[in-house]
This record gives C-alpha cells, structure tokens and sequence, in this order.
C-alpha cells in the first residue's frame, strides 16, 4: 500500500510539474532562510562556552550615579585586591586593562600594533580559558615582564609558534620574554585576544614622565572606569547575597567623595554577549531586539512560504476532485485519503529540504560577510542544528499539507462526480485570500521598513557634524585604547619631537594643515570633574574634556562665536585657558557665549578661564545627542595627530608621512585612517541591518510573487472555458485582464492598508534609539506598495494574457 501512495504522489507531482516546482522552490527558500538565521542565532547564543567551570564565573560591573545612572563593563584598578578579603565566595580574582600596543621582535625591523592587548594579573590564566601550547598555565603571567602570545600573533612576529622565551620589544621597552603561547580563542568570546601582559609592567610602557602618576592611579584611584575585573566563585557560592553586599564593600573601602553613589555587581560572563548593557564592553554584545527580529524573520519568511504551499495545493485541489471521489466511491476512507496527501506534502517538503540545505551551503559564506562573524562552515557535522533543521522541516511539512489534505480528503463524491465540485471550495477560496493577503502585507511592511532605514542612515551621514572631515587623515600618537594617556603630564621632550613632526609634514606641498590632540571630532572623548563659580565642585558636573593643539580649530574649520582661539602668541593659553562649545556654556549657566567669556573654570585642578566660545559640533557620532564640550591646550594628552590633505598624490604622501614617522617616532608602529571612513564604519552596525534586511525583504517579495504566478497559472486554467465563451460573446483582451486581475489587485490593496501602520509601528520603535532622527516617511509605504502592485499585477498578467489570446474554440471544444 505505502508503495502504491509513493509511485501514486510521484506521478502527480510529475503531472502536475509546474505547481510542485514553485511549490518545491518556494518551500526550499523560505526553509534555507530559516536555517540561515537558526545557524547565526545559534552562534550568538554559543558566546564563551569554552571556558572551564563557567557558571562559576563572573565579572564585576559598575555603576554609577553622578549626572544620571550609567554601568560599566570596567571597574577601578584598586577594587580587585579589596574583593577576595570582604568576601568569602570569591576564590580568584584578576583584573585585564585593555590597550593597543606597539611590538617589535628584538633585533629585527618586524613591527606591527597588537589590537587586543591586555595587562593581567596571573591568576586570568586560572579563572577563563586558555588552551597552552607551550609554557605553564599557572606560572607564565607570575614574573614581571612575562607575556602570553596567541599562536597567530606568534606566527605574525616570529614566523612560528615554539617561541618560549623569545625576547619581544613593547612600545619602547624591550625586556618582555614570552612564557606562554595559547591556542587563538574561537570568534565566540566576549573579547578577542592576542597577547596578554603581566599587569604591573602597564606603567614601564609609558613615558618616563608618566610612569609615577599611572602607578599613583592603580594604587588609589576609586572611580576610573580603568580595568575590566574578573572573579571565580567557590562552587555553590550565593551569588545574590554577595551583591547585596556590595554597596557596604564600597562604603567601607571607596572615596568618601563618590561612594554614596557608587556599586558594584557580579555579572555572569555567560551572559554577557548576550545581555550586558554596560558600557565600555571590549566587544559589542548581541543587540538582543536584533535577535528577536532576524527570528521572526526568519518565522515569517517560511511561514510566506508555508502559505505559498496551502495557495497552490488548496487551488489545485479541483483537479484531483473526480479522482477523490472516485475513491471515496470504492470504499476508500477518509483517514487513508489525508494519509495519502498528507504524504504527498510531506514528499514536496522532503525535496525542498534537500534543496535548502544547499541553498544555506552556498548563501553561508554571504551571510558571514553581512555580519561580520566567523559563522560555522561545517553546520551540516552539528548534530543539534541538523536535528533542528529535520525537525523544522518535519512541522513545515505538516503544517503546509495538512490543511489540503483536510481540504481534499472532505470532498463529497457525488457532487464531485456529478462536476458540482467537491462541497468545500468556499472555504479554500476564503483561505486562500487570506493567507495572500498576510503574504503581501509581510513583503510591503518588509521592503517600507528597508527602505526607510537607509534613508535613516542616510540622513545621519548627511548632516553637518559642524567640523572639516573630508580629506582629513589621523594618526594615533600613542597605540589607541590607552586610558592611562589621560593622566599623562607634558614632557618638554616629546613635545618638541611632536612639533618637529608636524613642522616636516608641513614642507610636503599636498598636506595643508596639521594639528594634534587627545582623540579627533566623531569619537568622542573621556569626561572630567568640571566646576565653576556657579556650578559648585560638589555638584558633580563631569563633561567631556577634549586636549587639542592651538591649530585644531583652524584644521577642523570649526566657527568662533564668541572670543578667540587658542593662541600660542599669548604665551599662557597652555596653562589656564579653556575654548568651550555653546552646549556647555548653556549648562554652565551662562547665559550667552559672551557671557561665559573670562568666566572662571576649573578641570579636576587645572584652573582658568574661559577664552572663547565654538559652535557645537558633533564630537561625538550623530548615534549620541550633542553633550558639552570643553578644550585645553595639555600635550601630554596628545594621542592624535590630524592631517588636512589636498586630493592629489595621496599614495605618495602617505609614502612620504611613513618616513618621517619612522624617523620621529622608532617605537610605534605608523597607522593611518581617513576620518571620514572612521565615522562612515560607526554605522556598520545599522547599516548591516539595513542590508540584511532589505535581502529578507526581497526573499519575501519573490516568494509571494513566485507563489502568485504559479496560483494565477491555476486559476486562470480552471476558468479556460469560461473565457473562451467571454470572447465568444465579444469579451476584449484588456475585459478579460482585468476580469481575472481584479481578485489578486484588491487583495494587495488591503495588504497596503494593513502594512502601513505595522511599519510605522517597527520603525518608530526602531528610530527611538537615534537622537537625530527623520519624520516618518508615510509617502514612502504607499509608494512601495504601488510597486509591489504592479509587480504583482505583471506577475498575474503574464498567465492571463497568454489565456486571453487563446482560441476560444479550443476553449470550448475541451469541455
């Protein structure tokens, strides 16, 4: 009997070849989709799951409540050695200060920047997870001067990776030997990693001049957001009852100055990736509302699919009426009849997933791109997602065939057999109508929501961030990432090297202007105490302090709208002058930028006053509300130089800048970046989405339209007579068009009413997160859904016209 169903399901299928290819193709796509999107949610939700006794690990967060609450993934460095005395659940604890670093192999010219550098305590070797390939786990970060270097940063500087005990050169100190080499972490760490650092020796890699503020800093400072601070808990350790502890542990040991409004929690590190909404993350974490959406995306894609199937085979149905009846009348029952369509289905679902299988085989590589992550490339050997992907496939099969073959296995005979039809047809038109409509309004809301977030992302990129950013080259003075540059004095020696350097860039006729400073407009900068005669010390006010050189507002063309510039010839403005923007005179309490002119100011100690006033600009990318902005002359600060081209012989400039700077500055590794791609990349991730999505938009399109082409194929075959006797009686090509049209139109028009409001619900939610923001575009939903009108309408037009310029005659002599 089953053999009977199976050669029975293959000849229909084969008879009615179109149907089942769109039905094949449109359930393969929408199957590959879904698995695309399991397989990048399954990585997102692997995070850290390499290292050894996770649940009892954990990292301190901060928070802090000065000018509103804020957390932090960082914590101050002086906080891990009070941890394991207060608390008795903590067995180990280690705290890693990122930065970027120059390395050298000693005795070469092999130089390059390490990105993911850390200064560690011994003991991260003991609470996360390092797999030594050579050297000792337990003792390889204990003496001074001790590093561990991946296997890959390995094979970048030596060539190798049996490398214990070579001796390595950070920025200019050269006493670093390598006591450990660890196999690379997978891309599913909430941090990547390239060499780590015996913590203490942070300070012998700053200038001399530097070294006795940093090590005042790690050994007092209560409230910098410096080092990230990692604790391994004794197993059954109540978690919940050491951070109820927390707030006494800062009120015992922290600054009488900000304890009131400081604490700290254990923050599971499993969670991390995932959850944290902390600042300062080494890595930004899953945005998990983007999770959500690519999940339901990736629901909504198959189910358009899955209705595509019920369209089709519901439409189809009539066809196989008189074979149904025919059964019934031979004493088939019922429960054989669903059987034997269900299996049917369930054979079209079985092709279909073959078909995606190799869809996501060759989309994978794409998806990765898109994202930017290591995703999987041997899914197919995991026994969880090939379990997932079967039984997704097993519930899409059920769930696309089980309504037709309800539907088919219902007809009555007799009324089947007498050509009255099969007693349900109602209900299957009814369906039908709806889930076309459903498909329509996914694809409209799906294809607005795309297109509105480029024009999003487009407006954000358009407008003026108040400053001169194209042909603007950066050049990091110091490796990036290095908070302790903050606390740096001037040094009269760098100083004149810097200047040197800047008078040699000069001479090279196509750089017009060269400046220095802390970090350069679009990144941001790091907030200090601020006070003046009218906001007190004890008012807490911190804004972002920004060290430029006395050129910068002339590079950056930024406009003076009250008093002056920075100006070397008054020969004090390094001391005690202060250049502020609007926005800070503003919550300063002054009232007009002359106002705030001579007025009184004060950062953290540096005392003086206020000599000029700019317009706000956006130091900060156009993702953050504008914020208060104040700038002193301070070189030790310096951490950027800005180079202002003209656009001719830039490959050859460049040459010409590597030189001089090996030359002015040996011991760090020359990078450049244009600012303008800089602050481009700080819409990556939103741009991703953009691009991500409007793929599953299209994905949704085609497979409604492909569904609606093979459904008008059906429909108009079945009404063949029909028009035939139409244009007997004079019916016209364009009568009959619209005639057939109508149904699919009307439907799609509802689909629009019905799309509009859903976007601009998703979109509002989604814009909510942007200070600068477009109005929404409601024009744009009713343009797309014209356009998706007249696709649709083409679509349909291409069968029916073909039955339309048919020879009634053959119409009519077929019944």
């Amino acid at each position: 009997m089953l053999r009977n169903y199976f050669k029975i399901a293959l000849r229909n299928i084969w008879k009615a070849r179109m149907a089942s290819g769109i039905n094949i193709m449109g359930l393969a796509l929408g199957l590959a989709c879904c698995f695309l999107i399991v397989i990048y949610v399954q990585h997102e939700k692997n995070y850290d799951q390499f290292h050894p006794d996770l649940e009892q690990v954990y990292r301190l967060n901060y928070h802090i409540d000065i000018q509103g609450p804020a957390s932090y993934a960082r914590t101050p460095p002086t906080v891990a050695a009070k941890l394991p005395e207060y608390f008795p659940e903590i067995e180990k604890v280690a705290r890693l200060y990122p930065r970027e670093i120059s390395a050298r192999v000693v005795g070469t010219n092999q130089q390059l920047e390490v990105q993911n550098a850390f200064f560690a305590d011994s003991t991260i070797t003991e609470i996360l997870g390092f797999d030594f390939l050579y050297g000792d786990p337990v003792t390889a970060l204990r003496e001074p001067y001790s590093v561990v270097v991946t296997e890959s940063l390995a094979k970048r500087l030596f060539g190798r990776t049996d490398v214990l005990n070579e001796p390595l050169q950070l920025a200019a100190a050269d006493q670093f030997r390598v006591r450990g080499v660890v196999r690379d972490w997978p891309d599913q760490a909430h941090f990547d990693l390239d060499l780590l650092i015996h913590y203490d020796n942070m300070v012998e890699v700053e200038p001399e001049i530097a070294r006795d503020i940093v090590r005042q800093v790690l050994d007092n400072n209560w409230i910098a957001t410096h080092s990230y601070t990692y604790v391994k808990l004794r197993k059954n350790a109540d978690t919940e009852k050491a951070n109820a502890r927390m707030k006494d542990f800062i009120l015992a040991n922290g600054d009488e100055r900000f304890r009131e409004k400081q604490d700290f929690a254990l923050y599971p590190v499993k969670d991390i990736h995932l959850k944290s909404e902390a600042g300062t993350e080494p890595k930004p974490p899953a945005d998990p509302t983007l999770l959500r959406l690519f999940m339901a995306i990736g629901v909504i894609t198959l189910l358009i699919a899955v209705f595509n199937f019920i369209n089709l085979s519901t439409a189809s149905s009539l066809s196989r009426a008189r074979e149904v009846g025919m059964r019934k009348v031979l004493g088939a029952r019922r429960g054989a009849l669903l059987a034997q369509f269900l299996g049917e289905s369930l054979l079209l679902s079985a092709f279909a997933f073959v078909v995606a299988l190799v869809l996501v085989r060759l989309a994978l590589p794409q998806l990765a791109a898109l994202t930017g992550l290591a995703l999987s490339t041997t899914w197919w050997q995991d026994g969880f997602l090939m379990l997932s992907f079967s039984l997704v496939f097993l519930l899409t099969g059920l769930l696309a065939g089980s309504y037709p073959a309800i539907f088919m296995s219902g007809f009555e005979p007799l009324r089947v057999l007498q050509g009255k039809g099969g007693g349900q047809t109602m209900g299957g038109v009814g369906l039908r109508k709806v889930l076309m409509t459903l498909q329509f309004v996914i694809a409209i809301a799906f294809i607005s929501g795309t297109a509105i977030v480029f024009q999003q992302l487009n407006f954000l990129r358009s407008q003026p961030m108040g400053f001169q950013q194209e042909a603007v080259l950066t050049l990091p003075l110091n490796s990036q990432n290095n908070i302790n540059s903050v606390f740096r004095p001037g040094d009269a020696t760098i100083r004149q090297r810097m200047n040197a350097f800047d008078e040699a860039l000069l001479q090279h006729p196509n750089i017009m202007a060269v400046t220095q400073s802390a970090s350069v407009p679009g990144l941001g900068s790091v907030s200090r105490n601020v006070w003046t005669d009218k906001v007190l010390q004890e008012d807490n006010f911190f804004a972002p302090v920004l060290a430029v050189d006395y050129d910068f507002a002339e590079t950056y063309d930024l406009e003076v709208v009250a008093g002056r510039e920075f100006d070397l010839s008054f020969g004090t403005d390094h001391i005690s002058s202060f250049v502020i923007n609007e926005r800070a005179a503003s919550e300063l309490n002054w009232e007009t930028p002359e106002e705030a002119l001579n007025q009184r100011l004060v950062v953290e100690g540096k005392e003086g006053q206020v000599v000029g006033v700019v317009a706000d600009f956006h130091f900060n990318s156009m993702l953050a509300e504008m914020t208060p902005l104040i700038m002193d002359v301070n070189a030790g600060a310096f951490g950027y130089f800005s180079v202002r081209l003209q656009n001719d012989d830039v490959a050859g400039t460049l040459a010409f800048m590597e030189d001089q700077w090996a030359s002015f500055f040996p011991a760090k590794a020359f990078e450049y970046a244009f600012l303008e791609e800089t602050i481009s990349d700080l819409y990556q991730a939103q741009d991703r989405l953009g691009t991500l999505v409007g793929y599953f938009a299209f994905l949704a399109i085609f497979i409604s339209c492909f569904g609606l082409f093979g459904l008008a194929a059906l429909l108009t075959k079945r009404r063949f007579r029909e028009i035939g006797i139409r244009k007997v009686l004079g019916a016209r090509v364009d009568q009959i068009l619209v005639l057939l049209a109508k149904d699919f139109v009307w439907l799609i028009g509802v689909a629009l009413l019905l799309a509009v409001p859903l976007c601009w619900y998703f979109i509002n939610s989604w814009m909510e997160d942007f200070p600068y923001r477009i109005n929404f575009p409601w024009g744009l939903p009713f343009a797309v859904g014209v356009g998706v009108l007249a696709i649709a309408f083409l679509t349909v037009s291409s069968q029916t016209i073909k039955v339309a310029l048919s020879n009634p005659v053959e119409a009519i002599r077929q019944e």
